[in-house]
């Protein structure tokens, strides 16, 4: 699917984020879907729902991987999108997969 209305910069952030996100774990991807989808969300409730509603054991454990990998800051009780990925994740919307699919 070709992607318009996006600079050359912001392709490459795509196409970077695709590569990335290719090389997650099932439990990775699902903890970085939910942030993706959320963008800013506090630890507390963040954890509980991973736990609760997609079966993430160690959700700590999911978000400090992901962190690892560039893909999310954490801030002072809160878990956020890596700065680098916000301006795509508000031009393109919360759907992680019909993101990646623009990268195709």
């Amino acid at each position: 699917m070709a992607v318009t209305g996006l600079s050359e910069e912001e392709r490459k952030a795509l196409r970077k984020l695709r590569e990335m996100v290719e090389k997650l774990t099932k439990e990775e991807y699902i903890t970085f879907r939910y942030l993706w989808e959320h963008i800013s969300v506090g630890e507390i409730i963040a954890e509980q729902e991973l736990r609760i509603q997609h079966g993430i054991m160690k959700p700590d454990l999911m978000f400090k991987r992901i962190r690892e990998k560039g893909l999310m800051e954490k801030g002072e009780g809160c878990y956020n999108l890596a700065s680098w990925l916000r301006p795509l994740r508000k031009k393109l919307g919360s759907s992680l997969e019909r993101v990646l699919s623009l990268a195709a």
